[in-house]
């Protein structure tokens, strides 16, 4: 089982590793950069150069000791000044190097001072942004709670509007139903009289009305003294009826 296992996992592919992403160069560092590997490249050349022309000096110097002819020696000469030359040049470039090295230290450190305050700019855009999306969500969260604290308010108020209201039309519909209770109880009372005696009171009033009406208004007059008369001599008393006597017990005293 182990085996038939490490034989499987011999036959799986080995999973490749994710490239890296390479990280964004600011245009300052990567021109010093260029520059760098340009100049690093000449020195190279410079120096394959310088090791050859010695090279080449060292053999035409030993031929030259062998042979002893002026040619020879000629030839060792020229190779010499071919040697300082390239070395000439193997230094120009070796400070050529230096100064591309200095350029882009200061370069790279140009381009972080950038950085920085393009991230500082940027995370100022990014807070200004969060703030923004932060009080959008703090303002709803604000209506919504003045809505619920006006509407519960509201209610509160609307309910002892309606209350009073209710109380208010209970009293009118209670003193309609009394008087309309009230009517009803006289109809019923007049529904269930005598016809007679509605019949004499209605004739009775009939009959008033028009004396009434007859009655002239009482004048008002103003009363006169009445002349004095002559005094008559008072005529003789007739003398009074004895009443009947009374059948009966006698009255008490």
């Amino acid at each position: 089982m182990a085996r038939a296992k490490k034989a499987a996992a011999k036959k799986r592919p080995a999973r490749k590793a994710a490239p890296k992403q390479a990280a964004s160069v600011h245009p300052i560092l990567a021109k010093a950069e260029a520059a760098l590997a340009k100049v690093q490249g000449d020195l190279n050349e410079a120096t394959k150069k310088a090791n050859a022309a010695k090279k080449d000096a060292q053999t035409k110097a030993n031929a030259a000791k062998k042979a002893g002819t002026k040619a020879a020696q000629r030839s060792a000469e020229s190779a010499k000044k071919a040697v300082a030359k390239a070395n000439d040049q193997l230094k120009a470039k070796r400070e050529a190097l230096r100064s591309a090295k200095v350029a882009h230290t200061v370069a790279k450190v140009e381009a972080s001072v950038i950085e920085a305050e393009e991230k500082a700019v940027a995370a100022a855009k990014d807070f200004a942004e969060s703030l923004a999306s932060k009080a959008e969500a703090d303002l709803k969260k604000a209506v919504e709670a003045f809505e619920a604290r006006w509407k519960k308010a509201r209610s509160t108020a609307d309910a002892k509007k309606v209350k009073a209201k209710e109380k208010k039309e209970t009293t009118k519909a209670k003193t309609v139903a009394k008087k309309a209770a009230a009517k009803k109880k006289a109809i019923a009372k007049k529904a269930t009289a005598a016809p007679k005696k509605r019949v004499a009171k209605k004739r009775v009033a009939k009959k008033a009305a028009p004396a009434a009406a007859k009655k002239p208004a009482a004048k008002k007059t103003v009363k006169k003294a009445a002349p004095k008369r002559a005094v008559k001599k008072a005529a003789p008393k007739k003398a009074a009826k004895k009443a009947p006597a009374r059948r009966g017990r006698p009255k008490k005293a």
